[in-house]
């Protein structure tokens, strides 16, 4: 595992295991009648602080790559670097996406179109969803399934953020 995913996979352990041994469920909880339905498709969806940490933890670890690539250090490269398009197709239906939504993300994350979602593609998809940049389409895309693969109350909290950043982890180590 490289430092980049590395990095995010540790705070994402760590706060994972922290909500996990928690005394209580988030305190955001279903508005009006507490149905378990999930929020409408149009429902603005946020970071809890947690999450917010962890967007962040992305976004600076794409500008740490960034940086070491313009210092003429060789990128890294190889299978256990990206994400096949259809292993990240199995990986969005995991957390409940549409055919229409698998196409959208993966279209979305694949920035140079070469069939696979690179570490550096991933986690700029993740950085995005913080800030100004989550309420883009894609941003939101991907904070519903986030939401969708927890507890759908319209706030991706760290645990989900860690979820969906995990699940990429493994996809990563499966064979294309």
């Amino acid at each position: 595992m490289t430092p980049l995913i590395s990095g995010l996979a540790s705070v994402a352990s760590l706060l994972f295991n922290a909500s996990s041994s928690g005394s209580a469920k988030p305190s955001a909880s279903g508005r009006g009648s507490g149905s378990t339905d999930l929020p409408e498709p149009s429902a603005q969806i946020t970071l809890s602080k947690e999450a917010e940490a962890l967007s962040g933890v992305a976004s600076q670890s794409v500008s740490t790559s960034s940086a070491r690539a313009m210092a003429g250090r060789s990128a890294l490269a190889g299978s256990g670097n990206s994400v096949s398009a259809e292993n990240f197709g199995e990986l969005l239906t995991r957390f409940g996406a549409t055919e229409a939504q698998k196409e959208q993300l993966t279209a979305g994350f694949d920035a140079n179109h070469d069939g696979k979602i690179s570490q550096d593609e991933f986690m700029k998809g993740l950085g995005d969803t913080s800030g100004a940049k989550g309420s883009s389409e894609l941003s939101q895309a991907i904070l519903q399934l986030m939401d969708q693969g927890g507890n759908a109350n319209g706030v991706v909290d760290g645990k989900e953020f860690a979820k969906f950043s995990m699940a990429f982890v493994a996809a990563e180590r499966r064979p294309a």
